[in-house]
């Protein structure tokens, strides 16, 4: 197919296009500030942010829209409602428009704090958002599912992490804020104590048995070029079918960050946990769990299957997050 593919360069945007390409389809990429690494690609500058994307006459003939673009931030800004919600909106007018089809990129976690097992159709109004990155998400598929002729596939990845093949450094994710803020607390510690490095004992509050569903971003972008390359409408969770648990992450934690870090359910943090929790504040309720996600309708699609993480890939993956910062 001809696909015009917005968000090429974030960090899904930079594995996904590759992924396109082996799959023969010709790619132009919506480009507004910083141009795709791919040299075999087509290239129109726009913005995602303005009607028809501010192509006006400069459209490519396509066959399908990607859009990739968007914002993680979890607090409210202006930023986050343009490009999460408004560009949306501008996305699905110009594939009415063409009478293409769009593939969005939403999240796993526009369900809110549902408990138990979400579907990929799981979607109504009485959610509780834990940040307003959720829903904007949440309001950006409420845009999509209500567009008069509108044909559409949403796609739902987890959160993000590390190559599966330990390649150059992840891209940014909860699981490396959180990372970050316990090798920052650490060292708080040893500069309030005027000490060398020390192995410090950093609680989270959680439980340890709950888990983090965590997706290597290259087996993410090969599901989701397999379900543009399946052409499939509906919604389609992308996640680990065996999301590793918070015990485990919090090991292989302690291995990367020179610290014991354990999860501990109703948790009075001391003086230093409490400094921890405020530089994860926005990241700290997925610590606490999170409904499974039934990825089975994805299953035919595609043989990118994640079983699991484990705990060296997770402080490989953490360690080069933080520049070989953290000591054993």
């Amino acid at each position: 197919m001809r696909l015009l593919v917005t968000g090429a360069s974030g960090s899904l945007g930079t594995y996904l296009v590759p992924e396109l390409l082996k799959d023969g389809h010709q790619v132009t990429v919506l480009v507004h500030r910083t141009p795709p690494k791919q040299t075999d690609v087509a290239i129109v500058h726009g913005d995602v942010t303005l009607p028809r994307f501010g192509l006006a006459g400069r459209l490519p003939v396509i066959d399908a829209i990607v859009h990739c673009a968007g914002v993680v931030s979890f607090r409210e800004n202006p930023g986050l409602h343009l490009s999460n919600v408004v560009a949306v909106e501008y996305a699905t007018s110009l594939s009415v428009d063409l009478g293409v089809p769009l593939f969005h990129i939403s999240t796993a976690y526009v369900c809110g704090d549902a408990k138990g097992v979400c579907d990929p159709n799981y979607f109504h109004g009485s959610l509780k958002f834990r940040n307003a990155y959720e829903q904007s998400k949440f309001q950006a598929e409420c845009t999509i599912r209500g567009k008069p002729g509108i044909q559409y596939t949403i796609i739902r990845p987890s959160i993000l992490v590390g190559d599966s093949k330990i390649a150059g450094i992840p891209p940014m994710s909860g699981l490396y804020v959180a990372m970050r803020a316990c090798y920052l607390g650490k060292r708080w510690l040893e500069r309030k104590a005027g000490l060398p490095p020390i192995e410090p004992h950093i609680r989270l509050p959680g439980d340890p048995e709950a888990t983090l569903n965590l997706i290597p971003v290259d087996i993410a972008a090969r599901q989701i070029a397999d379900l543009v390359k399946a052409n499939v409408r509906g919604a389609y969770y992308v996640t680990n079918e065996r999301p590793p648990l918070m015990k485990d992450i919090a090991a292989a934690a302690s291995h990367a960050l020179g610290a014991r870090v354990e999860m501990v359910p109703d948790l009075t943090p001391n003086l230093a946990e409490r400094l921890v929790l405020k530089l994860m504040r926005d990241v700290a309720p997925y610590i606490a769990g999170e409904p499974a996600f039934d990825n089975s309708a994805t299953w035919p699609f595609t043989q990118a299957r994640c079983y699991g993480l484990s705990q060296d890939f997770i402080e490989a993956t953490t360690r080069r997050f933080l520049g070989g910062r953290g000591e054993r």
